[in-house]
């Protein structure tokens, strides 16, 4: 037998970073790369993604920040917030495994990066994009809207799917877009529009008709924190003076449609908000609250990237409207599908 020991740091009690945390940091700075360091670690993107942002959180600072590369973009680099904490973490480790004469090393195993990478908002119709591009591999990461623009900024996604409404300029994804980037560094790819509503059980047992019965009346199941869909909820909650503290399972979050449709068909839950669509296939009632624009967002400089050009000719060709009208309902091409759209 051999000594075994872990170790991590607090603050005021306050658990900052542990192995989990140490592991992820050290994977990005070797890599440069969340996504190649989540890979490496055998953990999803979207797990990385939470610890990051919950390290971030903790340490009042980001961990983590983007450097710029051309076409095939840049990368995540560690801020020197990022750089201190993984140092101090280290030489404790170091300090603990020289006492016990052991020490730890971290092995990572690089992994294929995907030709194209589409990260953000969760739809069927992105996964069915993914298929339709000829030569080359693609990859769909499901962690909502706003993560998703920011793993574009971080150079870790060549496009990201959103649909980010303004009520105050009642428009889709282009506030959105303006509000994060400088002025001609983005541009949007028109998409799709999509509908939205409430999604209960076949039969509607609990007699939800919108968004004012889900006052005390059912569990909610909701959608993360920084998705559209979640978006529309608080918004539509708000409208109708709902606080979340009246609202069974506000607090139960998943990330995409069809894991808010597989609570609702097990009976986890009573209602949720997820697309037509995804209703549909789970055999579950729809009542309709919007209908939203579904774009996506990509860094000027990848529109010259290849894998990026075979995505848009995916999205503007007749067999991607025909397979959305086959498999999908609810779900319609712009007419302007796979248009450049300038952002001010």
């Amino acid at each position: 037998m051999k000594p075994a020991f872990s170790v991590w740091l607090e603050e005021d009690g306050r658990h900052v970073i542990g192995e989990k945390e140490a592991e992820i940091l050290q994977g990005i700075k070797k890599f440069g790369s969340l996504m190649a360091a989540a890979k490496s670690l055998g953990m999803t993107y979207a797990h990385v993604w939470n610890v990051v942002e919950a390290l971030s959180k903790r340490l009042g600072k980001p961990v983590v920040s983007a450097f710029r590369g051309g076409e095939s973009g840049g990368g995540t680099v560690l801020t020197a917030e990022g750089e201190s904490i993984l140092g101090q973490y280290e030489e404790l480790e170091g300090r603990v495994g020289k006492f016990l004469g052991e020490s730890k090393k971290h092995i990572f195993v690089e992994a294929a990066k995907p030709d194209l990478s589409i990260i953000g908002s969760s739809c069927p119709g992105v996964k069915m994009l993914a298929e339709l591009i000829e030569g080359f591999n693609a990859e769909v990461v499901e962690v909502g809207s706003s993560a998703g623009l920011t793993a574009v900024m971080l150079g870790e996604a060549d496009l990201a799917g959103i649909h980010l409404y303004d009520p105050v300029k009642r428009r889709y994804n282009i506030t959105a877009v303006s509000r994060t980037w400088p002025q001609g560094m983005a541009v949007l790819i028109r998409g799709y529009t999509r509908e939205q509503g409430l999604v209960v059980k076949k039969g509607n047992p609990k007699g939800i008709r919108g968004f004012a019965d889900l006052k005390g009346r059912a569990r909610l199941i909701n959608r993360n924190l920084g998705s559209g869909t979640r978006e529309v909820i608080d918004r539509l909650m708000e409208v109708n003076g709902i606080s979340i503290t009246e609202v069974k399972g506000y607090d139960h979050e998943v990330r995409t449609h069809e894991e808010v449709a597989r609570a609702i068909d097990e009976c986890r839950a009573d209602v949720g908000v997820a697309l037509r669509s995804v209703a549909e296939t789970y055999g579950l009632d729809f009542i309709p609250v919007c209908e939203e624009q579904y774009d996506f967002v990509c860094e000027r400089r990848r529109l010259s990237k290849p894998s990026v050009k075979a995505f848009i000719e995916a999205l503007k060709s007749q067999r991607f409207k025909d397979e959305l009208k086959r498999r999908t309902s609810g779900i319609k091409p712009a007419k302007n599908i796979g248009e450049i759209i300038e952002v001010p």
